[in-house]
């Protein structure tokens, strides 16, 4: 008769690892760079000293990539914005470009397109429930890059934004067209 002895594993292995699928579940993605905002803020003090003005920096205007209202605004934590929409609303690019990266972050943003268009200025989308382009794509500005979804961890359908210049993020309300702020609750009112 052999025994069999059963080593479990030691309780701070498994307290660790139910800790990292706990993170990777509420959405925290981590920064390779601290601060986050700092080289973001240098950034734009040197484009405000030097009299550039970034809207000129395109050769056609930005669109909002789909109608909606503002969520969450552009942070030191919070390098983007997010859009509210209707789930499976017709996603596009806010400019033409080339689709740079397409994939799925298992950090908190769920499944994203990259798109690099000119001058240096990247967009990236995330949360999107169907992706609809593929990596070397061209694309213009009514192209459609996929549906608004809840992929990734989110609180609702939304598209999550970010726009960078040269790897520095840029704050999109300051490029895009007016965003409507979320509708107040009328039921205080009562």
């Amino acid at each position: 008769m052999k025994i069999q002895i059963h080593y479990p594993l030691p309780r701070k292995v498994t307290l660790s690892f139910v800790v990292i699928i706990l993170i990777n579940f509420l959405g925290y993605y981590p920064t390779l760079e601290f601060p986050p905002i700092k080289k973001v803020g240098v950034f734009a003090q040197a484009l405000e000293e030097k009299g550039e003005v970034i809207s000129n920096s395109f050769s056609k205007p930005l669109r909002l990539p789909h109608p909606g209202y503002l969520s969450t605004r552009y942070s030191n934590y919070h390098p983007g914005i997010d859009i509210a929409a209707g789930l499976g609303l017709p996603l596009h690019p806010i400019l033409d470009g080339v689709i740079e990266d397409v994939g799925r972050d298992i950090f908190g943003l769920g499944n994203y397109v990259v798109v690099a268009h000119e001058n240096g200025f990247k967009s990236k989308y995330a949360h999107l429930g169907k992706i609809y382009v593929k990596k070397g794509n061209a694309i213009s500005s009514e192209n459609t890059l996929g549906q608004v979804g809840v992929s990734g961890a989110t609180s609702g359908p939304h598209t999550h934004l970010e726009i960078t210049k040269n790897g520095n993020y840029l704050d999109p309300q300051k490029l895009l067209p007016e965003i409507p702020d979320m509708p107040k609750d009328n039921l205080a009112k009562k």
